[in-house]
């Protein structure tokens, strides 16, 4: 079960985006979350009077007009406890992990997607799990040879739910 209590920042000038990422923080159970459309919004909420954020899920667009190193921006602050830097423009799809001091930062060369947005909470909210899914089994229906074979047949040591589709099983449940 996911912490309710974390707080979250996306900012992003993009309303549409901030919409996307919002229902996807939702979808993984995080619903405390503040969305800002520009730089001086996340400096007015983030002064040193100010409450902790849990993450800062940014776009790199906010401060491309302005003098500002964001990762050295968020490490300094102490009520940015960690942030997901993004760049909405780029269209590359590699991931780039730097860790800083006991925070966790993280630069994506594109606008965060489903997954890196699950990863990212799984290392910000390491005790929330996920619905694990079990795994299906397979029992044996047959043990002895065909009678066209001398030779046993070896026995697939792979993953069950590969080996039901292989054969048109369909998987315990």
């Amino acid at each position: 079960m996911s912490n309710k209590a974390l707080r979250l920042l996306i900012a992003d000038a993009d309303l549409l985006q901030r919409i996307k990422i919002e229902k996807m923080l939702n979808q993984l159970g995080y619903h405390r979350i503040a969305p800002l459309s520009s730089f001086d919004e996340l400096q007015a909420l983030t002064r040193t009077d100010g409450v902790a954020f849990d993450l800062l899920i940014i776009n790199t667009a906010l401060v491309h007009s302005r003098q500002v190193n964001l990762l050295k921006y968020c490490h300094d602050n102490p009520l940015i406890r960690h942030t997901l830097i993004y760049d909405g423009q780029c269209a590359q799809s590699s991931v780039v992990s730097v860790s800083v001091s006991q925070t966790l930062h993280l630069s994506l060369s594109q606008s965060p997607d489903f997954n890196s947005l699950r990863r990212c909470m799984e290392m910000v909210d390491p005790d929330h799990s996920l619905p694990t899914v079990e795994r299906p089994t397979l029992r044996a229906v047959e043990s002895r040879v065909s009678q066209f074979s001398s030779v046993p047949r070896a026995n697939y040591q792979g993953d069950p739910a590969v080996v039901a589709c292989a054969v048109g099983l369909s998987p315990k449940r």
